[in-house]
This record gives C-alpha cells, sequence and structure tokens, in this order.
C-alpha cells in the first residue's frame, strides 16, 4: 500500500506541475458563471412549468 500511495503522490505532483505550467490562457469564474446562467435561463424558456 506504501508503494501505491508513494506512486499516487508522485504522478499527483506531476499532474499539479504541468498544470501550473500550461501557459493556454483559462476560462474565467465570471465566464463560467454567465455560460452556466445562460444554459439555465435557455432551460426554462424551453421547458413549461406545471
Amino acid at each position: 500500500m506504501a508503494a501505491e500511495a508513494n506512486s499516487y503522490d508522485t504522478w499527483f505532483c506531476a499532474q499539479v506541475q504541468a498544470a501550473l505550467e500550461d501557459a493556454r490562457s483559462g476560462t474565467s469564474q465570471v465566464q463560467v458563471m454567465q455560460a452556466a446562467q445562460a444554459l439555465i435561463d435557455a432551460k426554462r424558456q424551453v421547458e413549461p412549468k406545471s
């Protein structure tokens, strides 16, 4: 089990480091929330309330 934990820790740290070094621009929280709200609004318009 200790070997599995160490292997996972090594993998996880590599994933975190790769994410930190990723130069691509990310999506802001505001953009995500706007997109989510647009989906909610679209669903409300399509589905009638009972």
